[in-house]
């Protein structure tokens, strides 16, 4: 039986870069650790070698790292950690963006139930405008009314029928009692007892001068007469319907 004969190799770790000496006995490949760094190598041997000699030059030979394994789990963990990084900072901007959507919708609610609400105020207010100026107006035109029937009607001498037109039946009966314009009754003393003061000599210039017509609201007016120092007011009630003026009572 021959016996294999022991060879001896020059080493240098890839890790520390250090030589070192092994010895084989012959195969083309052995398991090592570096003396220094005790880093674990893979020595590929030559298929014909040469005893190591104090004046032949040490050889180097490659050395596969075990290492390599541990490199790949690194890039691994590095790969998974971008991933889950990455995901989380899109899961983020979506839900930036999702906010900014919320805000900017409830921003925008928010506009629209101001301009409505201001809408809705200045229509109130345009509608209470415009109830008061047709308020205005229609005082005016009964004011104006008042005061021709006054100067035309009352502070005249005569019969007043044509005139009676211009009251409401309750307003005749209350004037002229049930049965009106009854023979021998006094028609213009009952008119002017309704409508005129309490004077008998009655000077028309200086009452139709001194006439004042003022609007007490609820369809009532006063009308101030004044002559000879003496200042008489009536209170008026009228009915107004699509701008007919009616006189309804007198007080």
């Amino acid at each position: 039986m021959q016996k294999n004969e022991l060879m001896q190799y020059q080493v240098t770790c890839n890790k520390c870069h250090r030589s070192f000496a092994i010895t084989s006995d012959g195969s083309d490949r052995m398991h090592c650790n570096c003396p220094y760094c005790g880093q674990p190598l893979l020595v590929n041997l030559p298929a014909i070698a040469q005893p190591v000699m104090p004046s032949v030059q040490s050889i180097n030979y490659d050395v596969q790292d075990k290492g390599g394994d541990n490199f790949s789990i690194k890039v691994l963990l590095c790969v998974l950690i971008v991933l889950f990084l990455g995901g989380f900072a899109t899961f983020g901007f979506i839900y930036w963006q999702q906010q900014q959507e919320n805000e900017r919708k409830l921003f925008a609610a928010q506009r629209k139930a101001h301009a409505d609400s201001v809408m809705q105020i200045r229509t109130k207010q345009q509608m209470q405008e415009a109830v008061i100026k047709r308020m205005a107006d229609e005082q005016k035109s009964v004011c104006s009314f008042l005061d021709s029937f006054y100067r035309k009607a009352v502070f005249i001498s005569g019969d007043p029928s044509y005139y009676v037109r211009y009251l409401t039946p309750y307003c005749q009966q209350m004037v002229f009692g049930v049965d009106a314009y009854d023979e021998g009754e006094d028609v213009w003393g009952e008119w002017w007892a309704a409508f005129g003061n309490f004077n008998n000599e009655y000077d028309f210039d200086e009452l139709r001068r001194n006439l004042q017509i003022t609007p007490l609201g609820d369809d009532w007016y006063k009308v101030r007469l004044s002559e000879h120092g003496i200042t008489v007011f009536r209170k008026i009630k009228v009915q107004v319907t699509d701008g007919h003026v009616l006189i309804d009572d007198v007080r």
